[in-house]
C-alpha cells in the first residue's frame, strides 16, 4: 500500500510541476487544490499505518502455545520459588522452537544437566528481591525455565486467563549467565561493537556484591519488565496481529513504532544501526556519535534505545536498580585502558519524568 501511495504522490508532483503554472505562468488554482487533496490523502494513509502499527510475527505463537494458558499452571498459591522453577520441558521447548523459527534461528534448546546447581543460584536471585518488587514478582512471575542453547540469554512469555494477561514466564540460558554482574553487563555492551583499541566498562555492583547472583537478578528484572508491559497495559499487547505505540503514554515523543524513534532523523541518526551481540559497529570510529548523544536523549541506556519494548524493560530494571536499590550504574569508554568518556544510567533525567511516574505507579499498586 505505501509503495502505491508513493507512486501516486510522485505522479501528483509531476503534474504539479507541469500544471501549477498555466499559460504565461498564471497559477492554476484548481490544480493547487487537487495537489493539496492528494497530500492530505497521503498523510492520512501514513497516519493510519502508524495508528494500526507494525505486523507482529509472534502473535500466532503466543496465542497457540500451551505455556500461555493458565490451565497449565498449578501451585501458584505457594510463595516458594522452588515450586515455580523448572528444567526445560516439552511445552517450553516447542514454544522456543516456534519463536526461533519466526526469527530464522536454527538453535534448539535442551534441558541442563546441572539443574540443581543452577537452581540454587536462581533461587538466591529471586529471594534477594525486597518490598514492592518482591510482591510483583510473586504475583506475576509464574514460572522460570532453565535450559541451554536457547539462541539468546533469555526469552519471555505471557500467561492469560479468560483472555486477560495476568503474568508470565521466563526461559533462561545458563550458558550465557556464567559471569559476575559487572563482567556480564560490560560484555553485553561491548557485544555491539567490533574489537579495537576502545572498549566499554560498566559497573553496576560494588566489588563485594559483584556476583553471578546479582547478574542473574538484573537479567530477571529486565525480562520481568516485558511481562509488566503486557499485564499493566504499558504498550500494545504482544497478542495483537499489529502493534501500535501511538496512544501509549510511556512511549509518547520517544517512539513512533517498535523500531523507529523520533530522534532517528536528527539527534541520534546512528541508533537504528545498533545491534547487540552483532559486533557490527566500530566503537573506535563511532563512540562519539553514540554515547555523548545517548547521555542527552530520553534513553536511560543504550539497550533501551534498541526498540520500544526494551525501552520499557530496561527503564524498569534501571529504576529498580538505581532509584529503589540505590546501586551504581557507571559506564566508561576506555582507550588503551584509560577513561576518555564517562556517563551514568539516565533513568533520573528530566526527560524521563513521565516514565518514572508510570513505573512508580506500577510498584505502588
Amino acid at each position: 500500500m505505501q509503495r502505491k501511495i508513493l507512486f501516486v504522490l510522485a505522479q501528483v508532483l509531476h503534474i504539479q510541476s507541469r500544471m501549477f503554472y498555466g499559460k504565461k505562468t498564471k497559477p492554476n488554482i484548481e490544480m493547487c487544490r487537487l495537489f493539496v487533496v492528494f497530500i492530505l490523502v497521503f498523510d492520512t494513509f501514513y497516519s493510519c499505518k502508524e495508528e494500526l502499527g507494525d505486523p507482529n510475527p509472534y502473535a500466532d505463537v503466543l496465542i497457540s502455545t500451551p505455556v500461555s494458558k493458565i490451565e497449565n499452571y498449578v501451585g501458584l498459591e505457594s510463595e516458594d520459588w522452588s515450586l515455580r522453577t523448572f528444567n526445560l520441558d516439552k511445552q517450553a521447548l516447542d514454544y522456543v522452537n516456534e519463536l526461533n523459527r519466526v526469527d530464522g534461528f536454527t538453535e534448539s534448546p535442551s534441558p541442563i544437566k546441572n539443574f540443581d546447581t543452577f537452581k540454587s543460584t536462581l533461587l538466591d536471585a529471586l529471594n534477594s528481591q525486597k518490598g514492592p518488587v518482591a510482591s510483583l514478582l510473586k504475583n506475576k512471575l509464574l514460572r522460570i525455565y532453565v535450559c541451554e542453547n536457547l539462541g539468546g540469554s533469555a526469552v519471555t512469555g505471557i500467561v492469560r486467563k479468560n483472555g486477560k494477561s495476568i503474568g508470565g514466564f521466563v526461559i533462561l540460558d545458563t550458558n550465557t549467565l556464567n559471569r559476575n554482574a559487572n563482567d556480564w553487563i560490560s560484555y553485553k555492551e561491548n557485544s555491539t561493537f567490533q574489537k579495537g583499541n576502545i572498549k566499554i566498562r560498566i559497573r553496576i555492583e560494588e566489588e563485594k556484591q559483584n556476583t553471578k547472583v546479582n547478574a542473574l537478578s538484573y537479567i530477571l528484572l529486565h525480562e520481568f519488565g516485558h511481562i509488566l508491559s503486557e499485564t499493566e497495559n504499558i504498550g500494545p499487547s504482544f497478542f495483537l496481529p499489529k502493534r501500535s505505540y501511538k496512544n501509549f503514554e510511556f512511549y509518547k515523543g520517544v517512539w513512533k513504532s517498535e523500531k523507529v524513534a523520533y530522534l532517528d532523523d536528527s539527534t541520534f541518526s546512528l541508533r537504528p544501526q545498533i545491534r547487540f551481540y552483532s559486533g557490527s559497529l566500530s566503537l573506535d570510529e563511532n563512540w562519539e556519535k553514540i554515547y555523548p548523544i545517548l547521555s542527552v536523549t530520553p534513553f536511560p541506556t543504550l539497550y533501551s534505545a534498541t526498540n520500544a519494548d526494551d525501552f520499557f524493560a530496561d527503564s524498569f530494571v534501571s529504576y529498580v536498580h538505581v532509584i529503589l536499590e540505590k546501586k551504581p550504574w557507571e559506564l566508561e569508554i576506555l582507550k588503551n585502558d584509560k577513561p576518555i568518556f564517562k556517563m551514568e544510567n539516565g533513568i533520573q533525567k528530566d526527560t524521563l519524568t513521565i516514565q518514572r511516574k508510570i513505573i512508580e505507579r506500577i510498584l505502588l499498586n
